[in-house]
């Protein structure tokens, strides 16, 4: 599917506000950037020592546009893959791993 930059970053905006009200706080030393492309084609990218790390360096989450796009065959499609790597990344931050990701089904 085709979706510019704008429509993507709208889909970024729905995950997060999707996040429920009291965990939103525990998002704020996250910066979201969004980005055309991924070398590796990878959805999402998290950056940063983790939530549970003290004086870690500010984690970064990239959310892959084209690679969303490519694996999406609509835009509720796109909203809803977007959302999970979103909540995948933000796993990340919390020390989850990629095993105990998958068994929670992100």
């Amino acid at each position: 599917m085709r979706v510019t930059m704008e429509r993507f970053e709208e889909a970024v905006q729905a995950a997060l506000d999707s996040i429920p009200e009291p965990f939103q706080r525990y998002l704020s030393d996250i910066e979201f950037v969004v980005a055309k492309r991924s070398e590796r084609d990878l959805l999402g990218l998290y950056q940063g020592s983790g939530a549970l790390v003290e004086g870690g360096f500010p984690a970064r989450i990239t959310l892959y546009r084209d690679t969303h796009a490519a694996i999406s065959e609509g835009w509720e499609d796109l909203v809803a893959e977007v959302r999970r790597t979103v909540l995948h990344e933000i796993g990340h931050h919390f020390a989850m791993g990629e095993e105990e990701l998958r068994r929670s089904g992100l």
